[in-house]
């Protein structure tokens, strides 16, 4: 199996740093896989869940926040506005982001602006997701 090196790495700390055999991120222009040898690239990403194939063959997935992956030829480098590992996220605080958003949407009283309430729902629908494909 050809593996290459997978590092995601967030503004407060390093995510992942594995071998992996495969990654399909989120891209800007929609979902990119990647295989050992494709071709150099540096792409936007938006927020979503970044997917991996370690070498054993087994299934992993991130929460990305957006942010970039450059694909070279042993390695991707995703830098990460922010990230968590599926086994990481806790539902329960991912399900309380969410509902904050929604009241700042509906205007209600919230800890959050309704200028970011968007894009805060859509990061807690993103680990809530990743979180039940754990």
């Amino acid at each position: 199996m050809s593996a290459f090196t997978l590092s995601v790495v967030a503004p407060d700390r390093k995510v992942v740093e594995t071998e992996v055999s495969s990654v399909i991120a989120p891209g800007s222009e929609g979902y990119l896989g990647v295989q050992k040898g494709h071709v150099p690239v540096i792409v936007s990403l938006k927020p979503g869940i970044l997917e991996f194939k370690d070498t054993s063959n087994i299934n992993h997935s991130v929460a990305i926040d957006g942010g970039f992956m450059e694909v070279s030829g042993e390695q991707v480098i995703v830098i990460a506005e922010g990230a968590a590992i599926a086994s990481e996220i806790d539902i329960r605080e991912a399900e309380a982001e969410l509902e904050e958003a929604r009241k700042a949407l509906r205007g209600e009283s919230s800890k959050i602006s309704s200028d970011d309430a968007t894009e805060a729902m859509a990061r807690a629908l993103t680990r809530i997701k990743a979180a039940k494909t754990k």
